[in-house]
């Protein structure tokens, strides 16, 4: 197990570590990192970061998903060969979780290293108060990290209104998680049903949203329609996941080492272009598990642009013919 990193350490490796990761941006060696000879994926430092809502914090518009590479059981050389190329591009989004099999473990020599130069994300897995910080406990643990930058309820539309709300329930957690300084943010992910969202975002305790959000899911899941008009009111942080659809396959796709669903050249321009374009996303994060498919994204990220006129039209007919294939196939869609 890594050595933990202390809150004291990673305060002072903020201030005087900014020029470490300047060093890495321009392939300098930093002590005890890797050698300054990296692949070349292409870059996204000179491209606007995005406010990330009421945290302040500002990000790059791609950050990086853990799942695909943890599910798939990746070892520690590609696992890290592929994270660190994607900090040293400009990525400092990293996200992860309990869930994701070996993502975790995986991460901990990496952010040895390189803790400071990221926003670090993972999420509790659980339907109540305790077993959700002893989840959030046991990550810390496998990460070698005293605390996370955000911690979300993972996967928020799943549970009910008691698991969530009661004494005993998730949001108790999180006021726990805050109150302990095992994260300075609090948040809620999802795939599904959305409305049980929005009551957890008017209670103003929520920091950060992620959400699926691509140009099929739109015309199921609705998202963007029905749960961010209740962000934007908190300023809560706005993030898109699912870009690419999913993985194809489910679980076994990701065991498999399957792409998303959007993620071939036909496809991955516009995805990212419809989610990017979502106003106040502040960044995309995407489940990358090569070299090539980081470059490839971070190509499409730089080419981005808005969908206006008959293009996006097209793109939503698109979507529209695509979800009647897809269904709902990360979950209902309603209550």
């Amino acid at each position: 197990m890594s050595r933990r990193i202390g809150r004291r350490e990673l305060l002072e490796a903020a201030g005087a570590g900014l020029a470490g990761g300047l060093m890495a941006a321009v392939g300098g060696e930093i002590a005890g990192s890797l050698p300054a000879s990296r692949p070349e994926v292409g870059t996204l430092r000179d491209i606007p970061r995005r406010r990330l809502g009421r945290t302040g914090m500002e990000v790059a518009p791609l950050s990086l998903g853990t799942a695909a590479m943890g599910h798939a059981f990746y070892q520690a050389g590609p696992f890290e060969e592929v994270v660190h190329a994607a900090i040293d591009a400009g990525v400092n989004y990293i996200d992860t979780a309990r869930l994701y099999d070996v993502a975790e473990e995986r991460l901990a020599p990496i952010l040895a290293r390189r803790r400071h130069e990221v926003f670090l994300v993972t999420k509790t897995w659980a339907r109540n108060r305790d077993d959700a910080l002893a989840s959030l406990e046991k990550s810390l643990e496998l990460m070698g990290v005293d605390s996370v930058d955000l911690c979300h309820i993972h996967n928020a539309g799943q549970y009910t209104r008691q698991e969530v709300f009661g004494s005993a329930g998730l949001l108790s957690a999180m006021r726990e998680v805050r109150k302990r300084g095992l994260a300075r943010f609090i948040g809620c992910s999802g795939h599904m049903n959305p409305d049980r969202f929005v009551p957890i975002i008017e209670t103003g305790e929520i920091d950060v949203v992620m959400l699926a959000m691509n140009f099929v899911d739109e015309h199921t899941y609705r998202f963007q329609q029905r749960v961010l008009p209740a962000a934007r009111r908190h300023d809560c942080g706005i993030i898109a996941m699912k870009v690419y659809g999913g993985v194809t396959g489910s679980w076994d796709g990701y065991r498999k080492r399957r792409p998303g669903r959007l993620a071939g050249d036909e496809y991955r321009q516009q995805a990212f272009d419809f989610a990017l374009g979502i106003p106040d996303v502040a960044t995309c994060v995407v489940g990358l598990k090569t070299l090539d498919e980081l470059r490839l994204a971070i190509a499409a990220v730089r080419n981005a642009r808005p969908l206006e006129g008959d293009r996006r039209q097209r793109v939503l007919a698109e979507g529209t013919a695509l979800a009647a294939e897809w269904g709902e196939h990360f979950g209902p869609a309603n209550e």
